[in-house]
């Protein structure tokens, strides 16, 4: 048909996403001039098309056009639900594959049909869209049963998408409202997992979690400390679900073979074969009272004009070799995790806190590092030996710190002879800035405590002998070529000669510090002072310890190492590893101290310091919980580097909120 044919008929056509009656007054060009059910005329494409009725309306006027426009198109709408679209499908899928909907709809009815008749069978084809397909105007595709079977299944998937669309609306809202029970009760646990899934992995795979994604995201709710919030208001996790841990999926738990493996070296006898036997020495930790994994012990033997200084170090290499499932489990945790409610150790605790641990009158082999010091703080002589020892007394650094402040002969010479190493190591260059530790545990009862931790002279002397033992193991690699990993450290991008006695150019300064590296080469440590540095003193806690003491001990016992290629494969590893270790232990302490300064300290007046001002916005160190928050508004002018005093206006420790306001 023409479009001068078309004129002054009804047609239906596609028209702002609906269909509609409309009244063909001209045409030009290829497109048609239309009078609309709402009285308005628009020129719209000939290819907007779906039906044309038969009959012909002439010289009738635009109101009487109006209403009969409105009444066909209610019309067709109702005649709509006569039509059983499968049943006609049946009848002809298996002889057609397109047709006139002329025909189809008198093969329907058994008779020749209305025009309102065939515009209805138009419109209901393109509701439906499963039987039949709309070609062009009045004339269909008849669909092959395979095509049906297919688009019925997309349906029932859309159908089950907006359903679970609808029941995800309403469960979101009502807990933004802090309310359950909107849905049936496996319903709300349906997407409350849903939700726990979303947070973990933030991957919307599943239709469910494609949903919650949808409908958080119009909430504005796709930040996953926001959805935890939810959870702990409802009670689906608990309050202090450390989420992150699950979510950079940090291995908790030992697997039923690493436990088997640790049993078998629990049961293993100590091999006492090629060491040396050092149980006589007067052999001693120190650390802090609530320590159980013992790495570290010290010996010392005095005479006239100098002292032998042993550092034993346990051996965990000797039970832990590479490949071993316990290996690369230490690998892939890369350190024992010290948070405030818990440790999650590096090995299972009957190994961490039991074998490995250099525990007081229990045998344990170790790798002794012996020092002969003179007076100056000189290294007469060194070695390294694989030997056993047995811990004779545990002393904790307060012990310690009490004997050196009454001038305990023994522990003054040995802490006197370490400084002057420590002082050998400033004039090389050493640059390093040390803020107080803040530690904090939360205690069985919910109870949090937090204890700032200054630099004394047992945790320096323990510090200086530590140092004393991971330089000259750095060195004896080098020297020997042994294929192992190094630390090293860059000068400062830029230097504040204030930090000596300023402690805001001592945070300023560590904004300009270069970060540590690890690589396979030895070079400088501008924060020791050091010409080459790594770390062999904690092979219970530090994935990169136990190499490096696996690397040492083999290298002394004439055992096979490590090649260089083999390390290089696990640094990529270890590193990546050890970044997620480190962010946890910070987040989490992050996390319990601002717990503790909402329930402690919300009334309280704290010490500050600016750090930072930028208009009406500044940050503020707080010294005593090496802690940085925010003010956003202060009446008078600040400054950084001033001391000021301030309390707390909004805390979120999920969210790391921290807002001040000066007082």
């Amino acid at each position: 048909m023409s479009l001068e044919n078309l004129l002054f008929h009804l047609v239906d056509i596609f028209y702002k996403e609906k269909i509609v009656t409309a009244y063909v007054k001209d045409f030009k060009g290829k497109r048609l001039h239309l009078f609309l059910p709402t009285g308005k005329e628009e020129l719209i494409s000939h290819t907007a098309l779906v039906s044309v009725s038969k009959e012909k309306i002439q010289g009738e006027n635009l109101s009487f056009l109006e209403n009969l426009l409105k009444e066909k198109n209610e019309e067709r709408e109702r005649l709509k639900e006569k039509f059983d679209l499968r049943e006609l499908w049946e009848v002809v899928v298996d002889e057609l594959r397109e047709a006139s909907s002329w025909e189809l709809v008198e093969l329907y009815l058994g008779r020749a049909p209305s025009s309102d008749e065939v515009a209805a069978f138009m419109r209901k084809i393109l509701e439906d869209k499963i039987y039949f397909g709309f070609e062009t105007r009045d004339f269909v595709k008849i669909r092959t049963r395979e095509e049906v079977v297919q688009l019925l299944h997309q349906r029932e998937k859309e159908f089950e998408r907006l359903k679970l669309l609808s029941e995800g609306e309403a469960f979101i809202s009502s807990l933004l409202q802090g309310k359950k029970g909107v849905l049936p009760e496996e319903r709300e646990y349906f997407f409350l997992q849903g939700l726990k899934e979303y947070v973990l992995s933030e991957e919307a795979s599943g239709e469910r979690n494609k949903i919650l994604k949808e409908i958080l995201t119009r909430h504005g709710l796709t930040e996953p400390t926001k959805i935890v919030s939810l959870l702990i208001k409802v009670g689906f996790v608990e309050e202090n679900w450390f989420f992150e841990l699950e979510k950079m999926k940090f291995p908790c738990e030992f697997s039923d073979e690493e436990l088997k493996e640790a049993e078998q070296i629990l049961n293993q006898p100590l091999s006492l074969e090629k060491r040396r036997d050092l149980r006589h020495l007067y052999t001693f930790t120190i650390d802090a009272p609530e320590t159980e994994d013992y790495d570290d012990a010290l010996s010392v033997e005095e005479a006239s004009d100098h002292i032998t200084l042993y550092v034993h170090i346990a051996d965990v290499s000797s039970f832990v070799k590479p490949g071993s499932l316990l290996w690369e489990g230490a690998l892939e945790r890369a350190s024992t995790l010290y948070l405030p409610e818990k440790i999650i150790p590096m090995f299972p605790f009957f190994l961490s806190h039991g074998k490995f641990s250099l525990k007081k009158e229990e045998e344990r082999v170790v790798l002794t590092f012996q020092f002969t010091l003179n007076e100056e703080g000189e290294i007469l002589s060194f070695d390294i030996s694989p030997s056993v020892i047995k811990v004779k007394d545990r002393l904790s650094y307060e012990e310690v710190d009490k004997w050196l402040d009454e001038g305990h002969p023994l522990f003054q010479k040995l802490y006197e002879i370490l400084m002057k190493q420590k002082e050998k190591r400033q004039r090389a260059g050493a640059f390093a800035v040390i803020l107080p530790e803040i530690q904090v545990r939360v205690l069985p009862d919910g109870e949090i405590t937090v204890q700032k931790i200054e630099m004394t002279k047992a945790r320096d002397l323990v510090s200086e002998a530590m140092i004393l033992a991971n330089y000259y193991t750095a060195n004896f690699l080098k020297e020997h070529e042994i294929p192992a990993l190094y630390r090293s450290q860059k000068e400062p991008f830029q230097v504040f000669e204030e930090r000596e006695t300023s402690l805001f150019y001592q945070i300023l300064q560590l904004k300009f510090m270069a970060k540590s590296e690890l690589s396979t080469e030895p070079n400088y440590h501008s924060g020791l002072g050091l010409s080459c540095y790594t770390t062999v003193t904690s092979p219970i806690r530090r994935a990169l310890d136990l190499l490096i003491q696996y690397q040492l001990r083999a290298y002394l016992m004439n055992e096979k190492i490590l090649s260089k290629e083999d390390i290089l494969r696990i640094l990529p590893e270890l590193q990546s590893n050890l970044q997620r270790a480190q962010f946890l232990q910070a987040r989490r302490k992050r996390y319990f101290l601002l717990k503790y300064l909402e329930r402690y300290k919300k009334n309280e007046a704290l010490a500050g310091l600016v750090l930072e001002v930028q208009g009406k916005k500044a940050k503020i160190y707080l010294p005593d919980y090496n802690l940085t928050g925010e003010t956003l508004r202060f009446k008078e002018a600040i400054r950084p580097g001033q001391d000021v005093i301030v309390k707390l206006e909004k805390i979120n420790p999920l969210e790391e909120v921290l807002r001040l306001q000066i007082i």
